[in-house]
């Protein structure tokens, strides 16, 4: 009788469990084991990645960027296109440009559709890089797909124009930037106000002018609409054409928004310096010191030594004339007395 391999220094217990677990894993179904085993691996990636989301809505950036690269730390074979938008979104938001480009250039990458919020934003950030060439192709990419006027189409169209501004062609920048305000009544502030300082840079400020004082008049609601910067701008277009009266009261509505504004403060001083109103231009550059803040640092240095040559220059016109010398008035010599015995 041949004895059985299993019936060799083998518990009875052991086999039984043995058979057990043989059973359930012949028995269950291909597609559990498949599931089970994706959520082991793209579980803790998933995770990440909308934590990432909820922290970058909250405004905490650093939050967003740990979770994103926990993100793809945890994807199988670093494969996270979305992880990588969204990390490159929070760098883009820290203006961390050079590691924002890193990873939207990572998710364009592996992307498996147009992927068009990801060249919209590698546009931007190549914008601000001055990559304006790269920024172009990206932008042209992320038009792929897109409907005229739908989703996501004005925010390409306006980066478009915006990166073409910023390269210096305006003439192709106000077209695009006019494309993107659509049909009228305008409502749209962004590509408004960039066809507005468009036409300053060319120097066309009539145009400009009227361009602006159209947001004023509108009937229409303009979301986002800045009097401050428009009434900021109308006065520098009424200055360039010799009106200064017309300056000074655009620049002191800015004033009636906000009181604090450096940039009015710094025109009222130097529209008055060039009147050669010293006192009063001297009070406004004060206040735009008192006003200027990170980046105005070069600014501040020119301003104060303006202030000092204007204040040197105003003691030497107020100083009082010099006091004229008087002769003291002295009562004349006597006569000369004769000198020996007198004649008589």
């Amino acid at each position: 009788m041949t004895k059985s391999p299993f019936n060799v220094s083998m518990p009875l217990t052991l086999t039984i469990t043995m058979a057990l677990i043989l059973s359930l894993i012949c028995c269950a179904a291909p597609g559990a084991l498949a599931k089970s085993f994706v959520q082991n691996t793209a579980g803790p990636s998933d995770k990440n990645y909308k934590a990432g989301i909820k922290a970058f809505k909250k405004g905490d950036y650093d939050g967003a960027i740990d979770a994103e690269l926990q993100a793809i730390y945890f994807a199988r074979n670093g494969y996270q296109p979305d992880a990588y938008l969204q990390l490159g979104l929070a760098y883009q938001a820290k203006k961390n440009y050079p590691k924002a480009y890193e990873a939207l250039s990572k998710s364009t990458s592996q992307a498996m559709d147009k992927a068009n919020e990801a060249h919209l934003a590698l546009s931007q950030v190549c914008t601000e890089m001055k990559k304006y060439e790269e920024s172009t192709v990206e932008v042209n990419r992320a038009y792929d797909g897109l409907e005229w006027g739908k989703g996501l189409w004005g925010r390409v169209k306006y980066q478009q124009a915006y990166n073409l501004d910023m390269w210096g062609q305006w003439a192709s920048a106000c077209s695009a930037y006019g494309e993107c305000m659509g049909p009228k009544p305008y409502r749209f502030w962004y590509p408004w106000i960039g066809l507005a300082e468009c036409m300053m840079k060319m120097k066309k400020w009539v145009d400009a002018y009227q361009c602006l004082n159209g947001m004023i008049v509108t009937d229409a609601t303009i979301k986002g609409l800045d009097f401050e910067r428009v009434y900021l701008d109308m006065g520098i277009c009424a200055l360039a054409k010799g009106n200064h009266q017309s300056a000074l009261d655009n620049w002191h509505k800015v004033l009636e928004y906000n009181p604090d504004n450096k940039e009015a403060h710094l025109q009222l001083a130097l529209m008055l310096d060039s009147e050669q109103h010293f006192s009063s231009a001297i009070t406004e550059y004060k206040y735009f010191i008192r006003m200027a803040g990170e980046g105005d640092e070069q600014r501040v240095k020119e301003v104060e030594k303006r202030i000092q040559m204007l204040e040197q220059q105003k003691g030497i016109i107020d100083a009082p004339p010099p006091v004229q010398a008087i002769p003291i008035r002295r009562p004349p010599p006597p006569p000369p007395q004769p000198i020996g015995e007198p004649g008589f």
